[in-house]
């Protein structure tokens, strides 16, 4: 499972968000990413300023 790292203290729907910290080949520090939707199982989903969607649970995104 790929960990996101983020320097925030809430996370918002519309928030646009910076790596910090670089966890995949994909997405090196630096890269953004707006949070899209929060789930029920506090799921975040996030589309990259490329397109790409994915999932992190909430911690990982904090």
């Amino acid at each position: 499972m790929q960990e996101v790292i983020v320097m925030m203290d809430s996370i918002t729907v519309g928030a646009n968000i910076r790596m910090t910290e670089a966890v995949t080949g994909d997405y090196p520090v630096g890269s953004t990413a707006t949070i899209l939707y929060i789930d029920e199982m506090d799921n975040v989903f996030i589309e990259w300023s490329d397109g790409k969607l994915s999932k992190f649970s909430d911690k990982q995104v904090i």
